[in-house]
């Protein structure tokens, strides 16, 4: 199989909603807010990249990515009180992969409060808490230029939440605040880490989604955020401080497109709207509940094999699955990571059938500058032939990955020529979270479907749908 590289970018998102009544009270998942969420017809949004991974960015990659890990392993433990802590080091992991981490995920543009402000915010299918950055704000990101900044006072519809209320308690125990009494502000949360922190309290506002207006939402009110990335976040999590549980939208999907055709923009799909074409090309399987961590709302699913060319890997049932502990491992799909991480021992596995398959291509030196682990030299930019890799999932769910998906260019000479071209799969550090990032995800179509418990995924015309 020849070597097709073309260059990935992270994208940019418009939401636009299609038949919703905000007037019809739907299903209350945060008491005491009441939604208006008109999920009969469902809503769209469109994907529009604005970051390429090309040849010389694939270090910045990885590195993004291993706060991301850190972040998802962390924030599971964290959500089941069993996170540890350290001197300044608090909550770190967490806040570091969510700001970080912006290049490597998606935005959308949304708007809160009465009048209107907008705000454009990462979109991560790997955390649940809606925040964007308010006054008086200490320390606020600078870009985009002017940032923008939600001003309580000139809102009509906005509102605090005490701290002894009952949404301040779906916080992780180590986000939210130790103590509370009459005089405290709110319910409050403070992320510190090594190189930056945000904090602030938590407040319910009118969310406004393209033609949809939803009133008493629950977000973080951020005061103050030390790096320089974005100005807020949207999560798509299974938890009921999300976006999709608190609109009370059971499910939903999208393509990411790998060519850069008409902007290169992709369809993300919510409520009755996402759905596959069923047919043999569709496969699915369950999502998975890590029963250690039962308030973690990552989306797991149960990876039981891999192939290389025509060697099917031994695979068992320990190799992707959760730690004993169930403090660690697990396949999550998400869509803030980039590359693709496995286990240790199933990592190796694969890079060992690559270079014996692959064995008359030259190796190069990993690491610096690309900081990944199987590379090869390519000659004046002349294809190099690499073996298919295929997944399997519980169910009998297949995803033969396209050849662009898991290997690619990562140096070019000055004509533009390919010159190495890597492996996009990497070992995943000890304990930590095992991730299918969103290069793996392209030219698939991805549903998520929260209230039937599975994910299903089929090859698409991102284009098209």
């Amino acid at each position: 199989m020849a070597l097709l590289y073309k260059p990935r970018l992270t994208t940019n998102v418009k939401i636009r909603l299609l038949g919703v009544d905000a007037t019809k009270p739907q299903r209350i998942l945060l008491p005491p807010i009441a939604l208006a969420a008109g999920d009969l017809n469902g809503f769209r949004a469109t994907l529009t990249r604005i970051h390429q991974l090309s040849p010389g960015k694939h270090s910045e990659a990885v590195r993004r990515d291993g706060h991301r890990l850190a972040f998802l392993s962390y924030a599971a433990t964290a959500a089941a009180g069993k996170a540890t802590t350290t001197g300044t080091n608090s909550s770190s992991v967490n806040v570091q992969a969510q700001l970080e981490n912006g290049a490597g995920a998606y935005n959308m543009n949304i708007s809160l409060g009465t009048p209107p402000l907008d705000f454009p915010v990462i979109v991560d299918t790997g955390s649940d808490l809606i925040w964007a950055q308010c006054a008086p704000c200490t320390r606020c990101f600078p870009r985009p230029t002017p940032a923008p900044v939600l001003q309580p006072a000139r809102s009509s519809t906005f509102s605090r939440f005490p701290c002894n209320g009952s949404f301040c308690q779906y916080l992780p125990t180590s986000f939210r605040p130790r103590t509370c009494n009459a005089t405290a502000p709110g319910c409050a949360y403070n992320y510190t880490y090594g190189s930056g922190y945000t904090a602030g309290y938590l407040a319910t506002e009118t969310l406004t989604v393209g033609d949809g207006t939803f009133p008493k939402v629950a977000f973080g009110c951020s005061t103050e955020n030390g790096v320089d990335n974005s100005s807020g976040l949207v999560g798509l999590g299974r938890g009921p401080l999300s976006l999709v549980s608190q609109l009370a939208v059971g499910r939903f999907s999208y393509c990411l497109r790998s060519d850069m055709a008409d902007g290169g923009v992709s369809p993300i799909l919510f409520g009755s709207l996402a759905k596959l074409t069923e047919g043999s090309s569709v496969q699915s399987t369950p999502l998975l509940k890590n029963h250690f961590l039962l308030r973690s709302t990552h989306y797991y699913v149960n990876l039981t094999g891999i192939a290389v060319g025509s060697t099917e890997l031994p695979v068992t049932a320990s190799t992707f699955g959760f730690t004993q502990t169930g403090l660690g491992g697990g396949t999550i799909v998400d869509s803030g990571t980039t590359l693709t991480y496995l286990a240790k021992d199933g990592y190796a596995m694969v890079k060992q059938a690559f270079l014996s398959q692959m064995a008359n291509a030259t190796t190069t030196a990993s690491g610096a500058p690309y900081d990944l682990d199987l590379c090869f030299k390519v000659s004046g930019g002349k294809a190099v032939r690499v073996p298919r890799l295929a997944l399997r999932f519980a169910g009998g769910a297949k995803y033969d990955v396209p050849v662009q998906n898991y290997f690619a260019g990562v140096e070019a000479d000055s004509q533009g020529r390919v010159t190495v071209a890597c492996l996009l799969v990497l070992p995943a550090t000890d304990n930590l979270s095992i991730s299918i990032g969103n290069l793996m995800q392209m030219d698939m179509h991805l549903l998520y479907d929260i209230d039937g418990g599975m994910f299903s995924f089929g090859p698409a015309d991102c284009a098209k749908l």
